[in-house]
């Protein structure tokens, strides 16, 4: 261990064993009193000095919130989702602490930890640490009066030179560097401090590659318009600390050496999940987490990880109804929930302290339900999450774009879609998704025809195929990987009704009960029947039962829904199983 780690490791640990806000008696709310008294002290009176005496609130340092809050969105982020949170370490008559967490007054969860994970949360959350001043070299670059941003970066290119970037890199890097509204003064005392660090060859490699890609990074707004690029904002002393520990940690941690240049430069470099606020975050969890990595070796990988995961998890939890943009990493610490979306870059940004590549695979659009989902996934590392295996499509987001990754999450198949459009005309591949047709990727047609390949298929599913200046073309997808074309016409097609073993195999009578494979029907309310069209969604004839039940003449060929309360309207198609000799419904 070098001197620099073990003065680290000296100063996190003193950090460690300061309360990181020790909760005053009157600063603990009855609610927590009744709760930890109850539950965790095995009933004793709410008022009993041993629960203040055994309770530390947990709460983000003043320097954090005032460098949270320097972003107008993000100070506003605090007021509206931190102010009713409240969360708590309590060590208890048994020996165990837990982990406390309050939303309204009320418990939203209650983790039992061992003493690792204890001491890292007190870490996270102590003042000592994040004060901690910047690194000297770090902060002697900033201090300077100017900087020649030229001479860096030629001087950066030098450092390089036995293992160089490849010229479009190296020209897109330097075009970023250059370009208006860039903070190129800041990137250059920033690249001047990594020249004269630890690790300067590999540093200064990082450092281009990820200027390199700087033009797509930003924090992303809802409307679109106010969007803040990581070129504009960043400042010395967040490149720096995000470049050089995580270099460092590739260096040092054991497990790291096993990590690809690629999965580096994407999943362990990136210093930002997806569009979220950029924030100083990375030395901040690198040392919240080192203690307990020390004196590691290789064999320690699956260890590393758990100290990772359990560190976000511990904290943090999901919660759908939030905002549209993301939470910042240090503003999770005080919001302590968020959507799938920021959850997954919480746990990856602790991953990514540490030298493990965790990725955020997503799907744009689920094609059997409404929603979509985004998760953490370490490649490589066992079976892949089990989070995607439905998915139509599932991605993983690097900065060079999306890579499917449907196939490691599902068995697939390819669908082959006539077209009439130009060759070099986009194809849209759509899945229904709350009450609409939803994009999941595009193809190009040529030759008469789009190829869709790795389509996920482990469920059955119905696509819409769209382009400019053709019709719609709807695909019933089977789970056996075989795919037919659904009739779009908007006229219902004539035939006699039929049952039993006379039934025909495209018109046939359908009847529910009350109980149907879509929900219950209410017998005091109305539904409608609709099928799908190149008109758009059409009422198709149905009648009511008696029963409270519904029938209608249905096609096997048709795509249709139901609508009213209690059924989940989501497009079905109906066929006759001539083992069972019964109608079938699937629902998409």
């Amino acid at each position: 261990m070098s001197s620099i780690v073990k003065y680290i490791v000296t100063l996190v640990l003193a950090a460690s064993l300061v309360q990181a806000s020790a909760g005053a008696a009157e600063a603990l709310p009855d609610y927590a009193r009744e709760y930890i008294a109850g539950t965790l002290f095995n009933g004793t009176d709410p008022s009993d000095p041993a629960i203040v005496d055994s309770t530390q609130i947990l709460a983000i340092p003043r320097e954090m919130l005032e460098n949270i809050s320097a972003l107008d969105w993000e100070a506003g982020q605090l007021e509206r989702f931190a102010t009713d949170k409240l969360y708590l370490l309590v060590d208890c008559p048994d020996g165990t602490v837990h982990a406390l967490h309050f939303r309204d007054g009320k418990k939203r969860n209650d983790r039992k930890l061992d003493a690792s994970r204890a001491n890292v949360l007190r870490r996270l959350y102590s003042p000592e640490l994040f004060s901690l001043p910047a690194d000297p070299l770090c902060q002697a670059w900033q201090e300077r009066d100017s900087v020649d941003s030229t001479a860096r970066w030629q001087a950066t290119l030098a450092l390089m030179a036995g293992d160089p970037w490849d010229a479009a890199t190296v020209d897109r890097a330097f075009g970023n560097y250059t370009a208006e509204g860039t903070a190129t003064d800041e990137l250059a005392r920033a690249l001047g401090a990594l020249a004269e660090a630890e690790y300067a060859a590999e540093t200064a490699r990082a450092a281009i590659w990820l200027i390199s890609r700087m033009d797509k990074m930003e924090f992303r707004r809802e409307n679109g318009t106010d969007n803040i690029s990581d070129l504009a904002a960043m400042d010395a002393r967040t490149f720096y600390e995000n470049v050089f520990y995580a270099v460092k940690a590739q260096q040092e941690f054991p497990w790291a050496a096993e990590v690809s240049e690629a999965d580096f430069l994407q999943q362990v470099l990136s210093p930002r999940g997806s569009g979220e606020p950029l924030q100083r975050w990375r030395r901040h969890f690198y040392l919240a987490l080192l203690p307990e990595l020390v004196d590691t070796g290789e064999a320690d990988a699956d260890w590393a990880i758990s100290v990772a995961r359990n560190a976000y998890a511990d904290y943090y939890q999901y919660e759908g109804d939030t905002t549209w943009e993301d939470f910042g990493m240090l503003t999770s610490l005080a919001v302590h929930e968020g959507r799938c979306e920021d959850c997954s870059n919480v746990e990856n940004a602790m991953l990514r302290s540490i030298g493990v590549p965790g990725c955020q695979a997503y799907t744009p659009w689920w094609g059997h339900q409404d929603g979509n989902h985004a998760w953490t996934w370490l490649r490589g590392v066992g079976d892949a999450p089990g989070d995607g295996r439905n998915g139509v499509k599932v991605y993983v987001k690097t900065w060079d774009g999306n890579e499917d990754v449907t196939a490691e999450y599902s068995p697939v198949t390819e669908i082959t879609v006539p077209c009439t459009v130009a060759d070099g005309s986009e194809v849209q591949l759509m899945v229904w998704n709350s009450d609409d047709w939803r994009r999941l990727c595009t193809d190009k047609a040529s030759g008469g025809q789009a190829v869709f390949p790795d389509v996920g298929c482990r469920l059955n599913q119905v696509l819409c195929f769209r382009s400019e200046g053709q019709p719609d073309q709807v695909c019933d997808l089977r789970s056996d990987g075989s795919y037919s074309w659904l009739n779009l016409v908007p006229e219902l097609e004539a035939g006699v009704e039929a049952s039993g073993s006379n039934l025909r195999e495209h018109v046939l009578r359908v009847d529910y009960d009350k109980t149907t494979p879509l929900g219950e029907m209410d017998p005091s309310e109305d539904y409608e029947l609709l099928y799908f069209t190149l008109d758009g969604w059409l009422a198709a004839p149905a009648e009511r039962l008696s029963t409270g039940g519904f029938t209608f003449t249905g096609h096997s060929d048709r795509l249709y829904r139901i609508s009213g309360p209690g059924i989940a309207n989501r497009p079905f198609t109906v066929f006759w199983d001539s083992t069972t000799e019964t109608v079938v419904t699937l629902r998409r």
